[in-house]
């Protein structure tokens, strides 16, 4: 077997370890933007130890290490993703399961999506937010591959699909096959899983014929765990978008660029601190030999060959820059709410914005959150279609009917009621049947916020000016 050099540890690798290491091009030119977004999103010790802090010149190690820890982080990138997951997931998806309504696996997998306890709905919030965190994140639809014999059997040993989510780091190489009919369809996908030990991996790699599951480790050459015939004839994992992919394998991240003013924000605190404390605690310019002592009027006791010219001094820090580095700071805070589209949400007004100013960045972010909760829409349906291939079902006889809200109200609820209200009392002054419905609608739309309910309302106010128009 042929054997390339491994410049890392001096190893020779084989050509089935480098089989398994090779990546996508895509994979290769997103790794580092991809461990950003998720070091902005962790916070915590991961944002700590990727060293973000710019480093002064001559700075010691030791100092610089102490910097890092004592600067705090103003997370908003995961203020950022969590507000959107809030709006999108306040109501949770209607789904009709059709001739699958009393399906066990089916029952089972939305109590239990990923045989960890965890529900359909809170598996797609997770995906929803690292996909809003990576742009992209990869849902597999995998199930074990025990044998038994009867269909009773694997409702009792809860032998069912189940779900694994992937993120983008981890999937390292994949490839879409155009079909007959112009759709493209994944046809070969290679995942890596860390195992304890540091340096060792598993990988799984499914194509349409076949699933193989190798180990590596560092030291011994990869082994063939298991491999088995695909018994569904298709790639059981789903792309979960964003929003709409730039190509297939790749979205834009909602922190692409709220994570580097985060950054810069991040440094700001540091310099902060700095001066904070360089206006707090003056800093004393003495010969070595004099004896200072610390503190509020402390004593200083001059050397005795100690020149008339060289006497200590103390050294104050510029207190005025300050206010300068805080209001850069809040201008930050103020780009960052306006590339995600939130001023009217994270931001306390110092000024009266018009009520046009504030319905249209309402609108901006009510199309951005429907784009979101249209993919994931997408997302489910196309999982269900690998589910019903594992059960042996077509999916479209299954009837299966995924739907996600595409209206948020995010208006100004009170000020909304009041304008409405007084609209009323002006419009039983003129004949007209259809703005007095118009009127009636809006003041449904902001007094309910069940689509369901508002549907039943929408339809009883038709019904009312059909019948007062038939009558005129």
């Amino acid at each position: 077997m042929g054997q390339c050099f491994d410049g890392d540890d001096g190893m020779a690798k084989s050509e089935k370890r480098a089989e398994l290491e090779q990546v996508h091009d895509v994979y290769r030119e997103n790794l580092k933007e991809w461990e950003f977004f998720g070091r902005a999103y962790r916070g915590g010790r991961s944002w700590q130890e990727a060293e973000l802090l710019y480093r002064y010149h001559e700075e010691r190690r030791i100092s610089y290490a102490e910097r890092l820890r004592q600067t705090p982080m103003d997370n908003h990138c995961k203020s950022v993703v969590h507000t959107y997951s809030g709006f999108i997931w306040r109501e949770p998806p209607k789904r009709s399961f059709g001739s699958l309504e009393n399906n066990r696996a089916l029952l089972a997998m939305a109590v239990n999506a990923d045989k960890q306890e965890c529900s359909l709905n809170e598996f797609m919030k997770s995906a929803q937010e690292w996909a809003s965190v990576f742009g992209v994140c990869w849902i597999v639809m995998d199930k074990p591959a025990a044998k038994v014999r009867t269909k009773a059997d694997e409702i009792e040993l809860d032998v069912r699909p189940y779900l694994r989510l992937y993120f983008p780091e981890h999937v390292l190489d994949w490839d879409f096959t155009e079909n007959p009919f112009g759709k493209l369809e994944l046809s070969y996908l290679k995942v890596r899983e860390g195992l304890k030990s540091a340096g060792d991996y598993r990988y799984r790699i499914w194509t349409t014929k076949s699933v193989e599951v190798w180990r590596a480790t560092r030291r011994e050459e990869p082994v063939l765990e298991s491999t088995m015939v695909n018994p569904i004839g298709v790639v059981p994992a789903v792309p979960h978008y964003n929003t709409k992919p730039l190509m297939p394998g790749l979205a834009i991240s909602d922190l692409q660029d709220v994570a580097r003013v985060q950054m810069s924000l991040y440094n700001d605190l540091s310099e902060l601190s700095q001066m904070i404390r360089g206006s707090n605690h003056k800093t004393l310019v003495k010969n070595a030999k004099d004896d200072a002592s610390t503190g509020a009027g402390g004593v200083i006791v001059m050397d005795e060959d100690t020149l008339p010219a060289k006497k200590p001094y103390l050294l104050q820090a510029d207190a005025d820059a300050l206010a300068g580095l805080l209001d850069a700071m809040e201008r930050k805070v103020e780009m960052i709410n306006r590339m995600a589209h939130l001023t009217p949400l994270r931001q306390y007004r110092t000024q009266i914005s018009s009520a046009v100013a504030i319905e249209t960045e309402f609108q901006i972010l009510n199309t951005l959150l429907a784009q979101k909760a249209a993919q994931l829409e997408l997302t489910e349906n196309r999982l269900f279609r690998i589910f019903c291939r594992w059960e042996g079902t077509d999916f479209d006889q299954a009837k299966i009917e995924i739907i996600y809200p595409v209206r948020f109200e995010l208006r100004d609820r009170g000020a909304d009621l009041e304008f409405l209200t007084k609209a009323k009392v002006v419009a039983e002054k003129i004949e007209s049947p259809t703005l007095r419905l118009e009127i009636d609608r809006q003041l449904a739309r902001v007094v309910l916020e069940r689509d369901d309910v508002l549907e039943v309302v929408e339809r009883e106010l038709r019904g009312d000016v059909s019948s007062e128009s038939g009558t005129g």
